[in-house]
């Protein structure tokens, strides 16, 4: 091959290659903008389905409270009961088959009046719960004798007019549950709290059905950034903010000062992390975090396939550049 020949195979061969280069890079480029716009609209397409999925669940407990507090209000005697248990029984007994079909109208699982035995003599509870196939009338208790008056559940709704509480082991329904309450009112004076609950365990279920790629998931957090659910159970009850040495702190004041929706992009021991949050109504916050090596898992495959079609394309070029400058 004479000096000429040499000059425009290398030429040439270089003119294909650097072009080989630009595509590849510009596709893989392409490629990955591709990921990482699906990949948020995957993020926001979970949170967004699994926030409605646990708001329909919150705003239906709250209606039935109301609903069960309406009855209460609207027909209770106060003067007539207030001193008179046998009277209090006996309205307990006459609303009971409304307060029953109220609760099965909304098909939830529970649904009650704890009356406060500081305002009327021996009342008592009127408390349904729905165990394996049937609703069952729970037995009458002292709120006050047996110091659940302490409750969260009760405490915050005679305080502060209504209540979530953060879920707990309920022994009698063999449930965790997460119970919502509101004080109930006779003119001035407060006589009880009525409410229903989440079951918790169904909420969890669904939460834990749900996949970010391979092993990404969803978590959920109260108002004060304590994890509710998270796939690993030793992380529920764990502060978010302070888990392992506060290293989601800097989320957090980003949660906090953002709109109801955000997509947070950090580091974390040097490695590339995503987080989407969706803030609910009642002050919740659910988490959608999947792993960032997961997110480009198709495209690590595609590299090794461009890997080989970047050397079938160097074989090809040397070949045509040699064919052209003979």
């Amino acid at each position: 091959m004479n000096t000429m020949s040499k000059k425009m195979y290398v030429a040439l061969l270089t003119i294909c290659i650097l072009s080989a280069v630009v595509i590849t890079f510009l596709f893989y480029a392409q490629a990955i903008a591709v990921i990482d716009k699906t990949s948020e609209e995957k993020m926001t397409s979970i949170l967004n389905s699994t926030s409605m999925m646990i708001e329909d669940k919150i705003k239906n407990t709250e209606l039935l409270s109301h609903e069960l507090i309406n009855i209460i209000t609207a027909t209770i005697d106060y003067e007539n009961i207030k001193n008179d248990p046998i009277a209090i029984a006996e309205y307990k007994d006459d609303i009971s088959d409304l307060f029953l079909n109220t609760i099965q109208v909304f098909n939830a699982k529970s649904g009650w009046v704890v009356f406060d035995s500081n305002s009327i003599e021996r009342p008592g509870i009127l408390s349904y719960a729905k165990i394996k196939e049937g609703y069952v009338r729970e037995k009458d208790y002292d709120i006050r004798k047996n110091g659940l008056d302490e409750s969260d559940w009760w405490t915050n709704a005679e305080m502060n007019g209504s209540s979530w509480s953060d879920p707990y082991y309920w022994t009698p329904w063999d449930a965790t549950i997460i119970s919502y309450s509101q004080k109930i009112m006779i003119g001035d004076t407060f006589i009880g709290v009525g409410g229903s609950e989440l079951f918790f365990d169904d909420i969890s279920k669904e939460l834990r059905q749900i996949k970010i790629y391979d092993t990404g998931h969803v978590t959920l957090l109260n108002e004060k950034y304590e994890v509710l659910f998270d796939a690993d159970p030793n992380m529920v009850g764990l502060s978010y903010i302070s888990y392992d040495n506060n290293l989601h702190e800097n989320c957090v004041r980003i949660i906090e000062a953002g709109s109801n929706f955000g997509i947070i992009k950090y580091k974390e021991a040097q490695k590339e992390k995503i987080t989407a949050y969706q803030k609910l109504n009642n002050g919740w916050i659910l988490l959608a975090t999947p792993k960032k090596h997961e997110m480009y898992g198709d495209l690590n495959k595609l590299n090794f396939v461009l890997l080989i079609v970047f050397i079938i394309i160097i074989a090809l070029a040397q070949t045509y550049s040699r064919f052209l400058s003979k």
